[in-house]
């Protein structure tokens, strides 16, 4: 389940989780990268990218960002976007996003059926 949401509600949520990964297709092979994550100007910024993001990027510019929760039963932020190298910082506009965490036993969702555990971030 994706969640298309306007920035304001990222800049509110990317603040809340400690790590970040990017999640790139790689030449030969996906590759994750940690990553610092800032939010400025209605998109995420990467101010200091791996060499292989700077490699990569301008020819597969489409991207997820994974950052985990904080604590051990929270949700962890997902956000796809189309990313640019500018003055080697990674810049992502975003397209969707949605906070997720695996399925729980007790959780409303497995009473009907679905296979995440999904929310808004709103």
């Amino acid at each position: 389940m994706s969640i298309l949401v306007d920035l304001s509600e990222l800049a509110e949520a990317v603040p809340r989780h400690p790590t970040a990964y990017l999640l790139i297709a790689g030449e030969d092979r996906p590759h994750v990268g940690e990553v610092e994550v800032e939010v400025r100007d209605d998109v995420l910024v990467l101010p200091r990218p791996g060499r292989t993001a700077r490699r990569v990027l301008p020819g597969s510019p489409l991207v997820t960002l994974l950052l985990p929760p904080y604590e051990p039963e929270g949700y962890s932020l997902v956000v796809d976007g189309s990313a640019e190298l500018v003055d080697d910082q990674v810049r992502i506009t975003p397209s969707h996003a949605v906070l997720h965490r695996r399925p729980r036993p007790d959780s409303p969702s497995s009473a009907t059926g679905c296979e995440g555990d999904c929310q808004p971030l709103s």
